[in-house]
């Protein structure tokens, strides 16, 4: 009787805390939502598998096909907008559904445990970390720089494929994950691919003989697959770019706000042109924000140091110190984007969504050591109301995320740098 009453509370709290969630999102999204699409991401919806196997061409592959089976001329800027919106609606709510998910398998792992206290500490840091990510993932994805954007697609993909790791079941549905992952945007192997990868190698460690050459043949094989197509989509998907090149041009130009779609990734992805000359102004604004931006977000960023510090330090064996030591740096991946690409805003998303995606799963996962380490790194605060809501509530004033620059504070201080000192720069 008393379970029975243990789990329907579990459910309200569950609920209730979904219902906030459900709430901070709306306001966040009536706050930063635009309703147009920038034509960066109007374009890539005119590239089609109908060309062949180019590069980024399944979302538009899919967006066309939805041409063809609707009522609705398709084919326009205004039902671009319509159809982003819907997508972005159905991210926010996966994404709902995998907060509540975690909340629900984390309390089922941490029900055996003799201090309540304990247990009610791990589910209110899941559900600071969720909150935490509300604030940038929701603005990110609603504001025009990267409304559409196929990052959405790809986060989404892996957040779907962390849930099937947490379930424990369908787990070999993350090879097909994978590639399409890579379908959507090749730059997903250093992006959000991260998180499915070091999530196998986790339980990989976390297991024995059987299950981990279990976990340890589905890395290998998620991680083979997205390699090959991402060779395939940078070096040979290019051969009939010269052929098809007015047709997508045509064909985005109709999809993109004013009629003008954009150059820069039609070139790159379907004549396979080399950017870096025309990209020279926006690496130097890249690396005057990049300090700013690490700076702005120092106290997270040393709560991170002190969490994992204490996390590795506190492994028994050395698979389980390799396992969270790979977890610490999982998110090395981007290190290529960083050096060569110049969405910086991008970038750092994706590296924040790595850790707060991580920190859900594996406390939802009851790893009992990651949430008590996180318990240590966050008691300097935790206990006081004030301090806590300052240290949530304050990226707000950092939003939203942009596309090359960071954010609009770095882009400001940034551009007030390069023009005082007369730098010209960009």
């Amino acid at each position: 009787m008393e379970q029975k009453e243990n789990q329907r509370n579990q459910k309200k709290q569950i609920a209730g805390f979904i219902g906030l969630e459900l709430l901070l999102g709306v306001v966040l999204f009536l706050n930063y939502y635009e309703a147009w699409v920038n034509k960066m991401d109007g374009t890539v919806l005119a590239f089609s598998y109908k060309y062949g196997f180019i590069s980024r061409g399944l979302i538009g592959s899919f967006y066309q096909w939805l041409d063809k089976i609707l009522p609705v001329n398709m084919m326009r800027y205004e039902m671009v907008v319509v159809y982003t919106f819907w997508v972005t609606m159905i991210f926010f709510g996966v994404l709902l559904f995998f907060f509540g998910f975690c909340l629900q398998r984390g309390m089922k792992y941490l029900d055996a445990c003799s201090q309540k206290d304990s247990h009610r500490n791990s589910i209110s840091q899941m559900e600071f970390v969720m909150i935490f990510f509300t604030i940038f993932a929701v603005p990110i994805f609603s504001a025009h720089y990267n409304f559409g954007r196929p990052d959405l697609y790809c986060l989404l993909l892996s957040v779907v494929g962390a849930m099937l790791l947490m379930w424990g079941w369908w787990e070999w549905l993350l090879i097909p994950i994978s590639a399409l992952g890579v379908m959507v945007h090749q730059g997903n192997v250093f992006m959000y691919l991260n998180i499915i990868l070091v999530l196998l190698l986790y339980k990989a460690l976390s297991r024995e003989k059987k299950e981990r050459k279990k976990y340890l043949m589905l890395f290998a094989a998620c991680f083979l697959t997205a390699s090959a197509l991402f060779l395939w989509f940078e070096c040979f998907s290019h051969v009939n770019g010269e052929e098809i090149y007015e047709e997508i041009v045509n064909t985005a130009n109709q999809l993109c706000r004013n009629g003008k779609c954009h150059q820069d990734v039609i070139d790159k992805e379907i004549l396979g042109i080399d950017l870096a000359d025309r990209e020279v102004e926006s690496h130097r604004g890249n690396f005057v924000q990049f300090p700013i931006f690490l700076l702005l977000m120092l106290p997270y960023l040393l709560l991170l140091v002190r969490f994992f510090r204490g996390l590795i330090g506190s492994a028994e064996k050395g698979a389980e110190r390799w396992k969270y030591l790979l977890v610490a740096v999982g998110a090395g991946t981007m290190l290529p984007d960083l050096l060569l690409k110049i969405d910086y805003g991008r970038w750092m998303f994706a590296i924040l969504s790595y850790y707060c995606v991580m920190l859900m799963v594996l406390h939802a996962m009851g790893d009992k050591k990651v949430w008590q380490n996180f318990a240590e790194a966050t008691k300097g605060w935790r206990d006081h109301p004030v301090k806590a809501a300052v240290f949530l509530l304050y990226p707000m004033a950092l939003q939203p995320f942009m596309d090359v620059s960071i954010n609009p504070v770095t882009e400001r201080v940034a551009d007030f740098i390069n023009e005082s000192l007369h730098l010209g720069w960009w």
